[in-house]
Parts: C-alpha cells; sequence; structure tokens
C-alpha cells in the first residue's frame, strides 16, 4: 500500500518521516552560510525574507551542508517572511551529490543518489543545476529477474527507462537479478553441447564450442539441446513434430513464493500482467506502458511510505 500524507504547505516535516521527497525543487533555496551549527541556522533563517514558495534551505558552507525548514507568512506577493526554522538534518547526517545525469525531480533518481552516498539526508544538484533532496531514503526495493543474452538486458533496461522518468511514483531501486544461460548450460553438461538451438538471434549470443543454430529460422533439424523457454518447446513441437533436450531459462523458475517484490517477464503471457506471489509478470516482448504498470501495481501492493510534500 503506498502511503502519502496529506499536502498542506505550512506542516512541519516530521524529520524521521521516511522517503521525504520535494513534490517541486522551487520548494527548495540554497544559501551559503558562515556556519551550519543547528542553533545559529534556526536563529538566522527565522524573521528572514525568502520567496513565496520556499519551504527548505539548504544552507552551505563549502562542501558541506545542512538541511533547514522554514515556515513563513500566508502572502500574495512574491515574497514573504519566516516565523521560524528548523533544522532537518545537521552536516553530519548530510551528503552534497553534484550530478548533472540526475534528474532532481524524480524520486528514483534521488533515491539512486542516496543508495551511492549512504548518508541519511542526500542533497543533489543534478540536471539544470536544479537542487533537491531525499532525507531518510527508505525506497522500494524491486528484484528484477531477467535472462542474459541476448543483452543488455531488455528488461532491466526498460525498468530503468521508466524510472528515470518517473515524477509521481515514490523512490525505487531496482535489484537486478541477471541469469547467465550460459550459466545454465555450465551446470547442466560437463561439455559444452555440440549441437545448440536458441530462440532466435541477438547480440551476446556465442556459445564457444557449439554450433548454433536459430529456432526462428526453422533450420533442419538436428540432434541438439534446446536453450529455451516452454513457449520455444512447443515451437519445435510444432515444426518437427518431436520435444528436444533443453534447459529451461524460463525467469518463472527463479520465482520465490515469499520474498521481496519481484518483476520479470514470461513469453507464455500475450499481453497484460500477471501475479505470481509477491512478483509481477509482464510478457516477453512488453510494452514500456506494461511495465510501468506492473511497477505500479508493485507499488500498491508495498508498504512503502512516500512523504512527498
Amino acid at each position: 500500500m503506498l502511503v502519502e500524507p496529506e499536502r498542506a504547505a505550512d506542516r512541519a516535516t516530521d524529520p524521521l518521516a521516511p522517503n521525504v521527497v520535494p513534490s517541486r525543487y522551487r520548494q527548495v533555496a540554497v544559501a551559503s552560510v558562515p556556519s551550519l551549527d543547528p542553533d545559529w541556522l534556526t536563529e538566522h533563517f527565522t524573521g528572514r525574507e525568502v520567496y513565496f514558495r520556499t519551504r527548505f534551505v539548504v544552507a552551505r558552507q563549502g562542501s558541506r551542508a545542512a538541511l533547514v525548514e522554514v515556515d513563513r507568512l500566508p502572502t500574495s506577493e512574491l515574497f514573504t517572511m519566516t516565523t521560524s526554522a528548523r533544522v532537518l538534518a545537521g552536516p553530519d547526517d548530510c551528503a552534497l551529490v553534484v550530478d548533472e545525469s540526475l534528474d532532481t525531480a524524480v524520486p528514483s533518481q534521488l533515491a539512486a543518489a542516496a543508495e551511492r552516498s549512504g548518508a541519511r539526508c542526500v542533497i543533489v544538484e543534478g540536471l539544470y543545476s536544479h537542487v533537491s533532496f531525499i532525507l531518510n531514503p527508505a525506497p522500494l526495493r524491486i528484484r528484477l529477474v531477467d535472462v542474459y543474452p541476448p543483452g543488455p538486458p531488455k528488461l532491466l533496461d526498460q525498468v530503468q527507462r521508466v524510472l528515470s522518468a518517473a515524477e509521481d511514483l515514490p523512490p525505487v531501486v531496482v535489484v537486478p537479478d541477471i541469469v547467465d544461460s550460459r550459466d545454465l548450460l555450465a551446470d547442466r553438461y560437463d561439455e559444452q553441447p555440440a549441437e545448440l538451438l536458441i530462440p532466435c538471434r541477438g547480440s551476446g549470443m556465442d556459445f564457444p564450442g557449439s554450433k548454433v543454430s536459430f529456432l526462428d529460422e526453422r533450420p533442419p533439424e538436428r540432434e541438439w539441446t534446446l536453450l529455451g523457454c516452454e513457449r520455444s518447446n512447443q515451437i519445435h513441437r510444432w515444426f518437427y513434430g518431436s520435444t528436444p533436450d533443453r534447459v529451461d531459462i524460463c525467469p518463472r523458475q527463479w520465482l520465490a513464493p515469499e520474498g521481496q517484490p519481484t518483476l520479470t517477464r514470461c513469453c507464455l503471457i500475450q499481453e497484460g500482467i500477471e501475479a505470481d506471489g509477491p512478483a509481477r509478470l509482464v510478457p516477453w516482448g512488453a510494452s514500456l506502458a506494461e511495465v510501468r504498470a506492473a511497477i505500479e501495481l508493485l507499488v500498491e501492493t508495498s508498504e512503502v511510505t512516500w512523504t512527498h510534500i
């Protein structure tokens, strides 16, 4: 269940709330200060003129920073006065990240920066030099199961593309669990099969030591090993009227009935999204819209709290 608190312009932020992320980076101002002492910051930012949308101030002293929240008088003008200030995170709790590849309007991109820094408050100066932050990062961690090659793993790439622009989703971190089909062959056989049949061509589909044929080209039948899923098995029976020796690469076999939210794909799904315990499955050739819908379902069934203010 996604929990999102009511928004109120002058409601004080709980400094211990998880995944505190501004809904607009225009709420965040930056100020250079001579001190990051909490008492000094509180006094300094009380009774000061600020832009009417300012709610947070990133107070910077060189490479160190603190996060301050201010209350301000209601106004119809461009500027107003602050009535109080509180330090949400001091310099020992803050990490300052400068990375122009990060869009600070996207919670998952802020969460990615937090994963790398490990700080309680991560302040990011990112794309367009916009500044925002994530306080108490506790992102939803989605395990992503996919098979390689071909590469790059398509579903992982699609999820990363969706999350890179998802301003309306809570912070999500993808935990890739990529299975190398060549390892599956090595686990099954002491020596590489002389004849190998794989579903189709793709980047990285090289298997030294084996003569490789492609099922979608309908080659003359030989004594081969099929490296494929149940759909490939069905196509083989249609083409040749026989069931070959097969190494199964379907990601379903690595799903756990209990565990963290998981996303994977299956070629037996024609369209839409299928649930399997804590997992959501999309078609093998899923669109970005289907991938996004699956992520939304994982968010809805999780207990991630998003303090979007």
